[in-house]
């Protein structure tokens, strides 16, 4: 008796592996319809292998179905709680959804599980933005930036926020040091020329704005620079003329 349900579960678990393997293969061809049919199979005939959810999962968020990917991947957790996999999906899936708490814990989770990925702690810094959390954004950019003093991203997204944030002073201060990491990083150009023109410094604002031009000179934003620098030019001669006429 023992045997013959031995021999029964062995069979599950090798038809299983049978269905998993055209699933992947059919997942990673992008037939991901397909893929869904056999890691269903899979799973009917193994319903202990976290990998057949994971890949159910995959393919239902490929196909835009975030819902039924939270829920084959929250299947997966209950058989693998410490996948950083898991993890991470399951936060995605879940801020794709407008589930940002949730999508928070599970970044949270994912970072514990792996403190050496930047691109999740990245991730989990966007989400605090995109809910107008910027304090706790700037504070995880700025712990990035410690750790990795060479990663640019952190750095420009940090000086990005700043500006959005119209913090001018220290929008200027953060492009400047993006510039020492990667002179080549043009856009910085405008940003500290559109951050010394809010802060009143007239001449470093036009000095900027020119170094933009010269490094940029088929972006889409030239013509508006150009035109911005005229009415710069013409606002000074206006204040002049004001002045000898007092």
């Amino acid at each position: 008796m023992v045997n013959s349900l031995n021999n029964i579960n062995n069979s599950s678990v090798s038809l299983a592996q049978t269905y998993f393997t055209q699933a992947e293969e059919y997942r990673i061809n992008s037939q991901y319809k397909e893929a869904i049919d056999k890691y269903l199979h899979s799973i009917l005939a193994n319903r202990n292998n976290p990998t057949s959810y994971i890949g159910l999962a995959l393919s239902y968020k490929n196909l835009k179905n975030y819902q039924k990917a939270i829920t084959n991947l929250s299947k997966a957790e209950k058989l693998v709680p410490s996948d950083v996999v898991v993890q991470k999906e399951l936060a995605l899936c879940n801020i794709i959804e407008g589930n940002f708490e949730i999508g928070i814990k599970h970044l949270i989770a994912s970072i514990k599980l792996d403190p050496e990925n930047i691109e999740v702690q990245m991730q989990l810094a966007l989400v605090h933005e995109m809910i107008q959390e910027e304090d706790m954004a700037l504070m995880i950019y700025q712990k990035i930036i410690e750790t990795n003093p060479d990663y640019i991203r952190a750095y420009i997204q940090k000086a990005t926020l700043y500006l959005h944030s119209e913090d001018f002073l220290n929008c200027a201060k953060a492009f400047k040091q993006v510039l020492k990491l990667k002179p080549d990083y043009f856009r910085a150009y405008l940003a500290l020329g559109i951050c010394y023109e809010k802060l009143g410094n007239i001449r470093s604002a036009k000095r900027f704005y020119k170094k933009y031009l010269q490094a940029s000179k088929t972006s889409i934003n030239s013509t508006e620079v150009k035109q911005r620098l005229i009415e710069i030019e013409f606002n000074n001669k206006k204040a002049e003329n004001n002045l000898r006429i007092v």
